[in-house]
């Protein structure tokens, strides 16, 4: 039984080490141009909240005091500051950002004084982005026969967007149509004519954003849809083909995948 009390007591000491950690470190919080954030604060139980001083500060500047929590409600020291009437009380404790622009990345720092004599110190880390935009799909004709016709694509997004890239399939398996999952967002892709279900789409996602894009490959086989977009990829991608050539390699069956959700 005292090794059971003193294992407990390691885990609650364990737990309250990380929880004070956790509030010392800045919290990161995501925000997208011309969207909203909320940032609220950990509040410990039992325990009544006087008021809150909110600060901000970018890089080098200088911090500023932006808002006040308190009994006399929702206070603003500087009204003309650079966030002017783009802040709000969400509720008592909590602090949103509306019209996001892009100066409004940085440090917010939430000063909390508590009943009867204590002070506790929080802060988020705000990043800013552009919209998540639609990725771009780069395909290029390796080789095309009666039986096969031989693919490499990419699904990528502007350098600096922040965003993650993954192929998807629809439900069942695309008969027809074999896959390997190269590097990254590149594919290796074998069609065969005739091939139903021959729709590739490739998902990008970041934080609460997602935006999707698909690719017939029937169309870029043998209808010219997409067509052949040489690059800086395509010596990349002849070097790739004729190794797996060279090693007599097969496409393998298609490997795992990000359903739809």
């Amino acid at each position: 039984m005292g090794r059971c009390r003193g294992g407990l007591f390691g885990v609650a000491l364990l737990a309250t080490t990380i929880g004070f950690a956790a509030r010392a470190q800045p919290r990161q919080v995501n925000g997208v141009l011309g969207g909203s954030v909320l940032l609220s604060p950990l509040l410990p139980r039992n325990k009544t909240v006087k008021e809150i001083e909110w600060s901000f500060s970018a890089g080098a500047g200088a911090t500023i005091q932006v808002a006040e929590f308190g009994p006399g409600g929702f206070k603003r020291p500087d009204p003309k500051d650079r966030f002017k009437e783009r802040l709000e009380m969400f509720n008592a404790t909590a602090l949103k950002i509306r019209a996001l622009e892009r100066g409004d990345s940085g440090v917010y720092g939430a000063r909390i004084k508590l009943h009867p004599a204590l002070v506790e110190d929080q802060s988020f880390n705000l990043s800013v982005y552009e919209p998540l935009p639609e990725p771009g799909i780069r395909s290029w004709l390796l080789s095309k026969s009666p039986a096969w016709c031989h693919l490499l694509l990419e699904c990528h997004l502007p350098s600096r967007t922040g965003g993650t890239v993954a192929w998807m399939r629809g439900w069942g398996e695309p008969g027809g149509v074999r896959v390997r999952a190269l590097c990254g967002g590149v594919l290796q892709v074998g069609v065969q004519p005739g091939s139903p279900n021959t729709t590739l789409t490739c998902r990008a996602w970041r934080a609460l954003e997602e935006r999707r894009r698909s690719i017939h490959l029937a169309s870029v086989c043998w209808n010219g849809g997409d067509g052949v977009r040489p690059g800086r990829w395509t010596v990349v991608a002849a070097g790739m083909l004729l190794a797996a050539y060279a090693a007599r390699l097969e496409f393998p069956k298609v490997p795992p995948w990000h359903r739809p959700q």
